[in-house]
């Protein structure tokens, strides 16, 4: 549980959420494209880019939106913020 302005998204509130977050590791999901991609990777045929050769562990599904008032009075809700399902991708 934490508050409004604990998760970084510019709003001041102390009204209180419960965040669901994911976590893990995906070393069954390695697929070929996977396997490719960090051939490649060590090969040096792809160079200097950001890019992971392995799955993670992402919400695949959201609960409901969350409503709140801010300290100003101000009513905000926000969607996709607490994970519900958590796979890899």
């Amino acid at each position: 549980e934490v508050s409004i302005s604990e998760l970084g998204l510019g709003y001041e509130s102390d009204e209180t959420v419960l965040f669901r977050y994911c976590s893990g590791t995906c070393e069954a999901a390695v697929r070929s494209y996977d396997l490719s991609l960090k051939s490649m990777r060590s090969r040096r045929r792809i160079k200097k880019e950001k890019v992971r050769a392995r799955p993670c562990c992402r919400p695949l599904a959201y609960d409901d939106d969350v409503s709140f008032l801010d300290a100003y009075n101000r009513y905000y809700t926000v969607n996709e913020l607490s994970a519900k399902e958590c796979g890899c991708v």
